[in-house]
């Protein structure tokens, strides 16, 4: 790189090295705003699976919230 000034080098490095994804921003015009509600329902499944130690048991209370089923159905005193 030709210029003398660091902070410029940086940014020409930080391009350089995510120019892949930048071109496909542009192209694609998708955000990450999906991967992050997927994020934000592990985090919750998470929360309300505390104490259980067994990863299947916090991928049942997963699915019980991305499903948001309706237990009102089956259960009159379900919320």
């Amino acid at each position: 790189m030709r210029s003398k000034v660091e902070p410029t080098k940086d940014v020409a490095r930080l391009i350089r090295r995510h120019f892949d994804g930048i071109v496909a921003r542009t192209q694609m015009r998708q955000t990450n705003g999906f991967i992050e509600a997927i994020n934000g329902l592990f985090q919750a499944a998470k929360r309300k699976a505390r104490g259980y130690a067994r990863f299947e048991t916090k991928r049942t209370v997963l699915f019980l919230i991305a499903g948001k089923l309706n237990f009102a159905r089956f259960n009159e005193h379900a919320r």
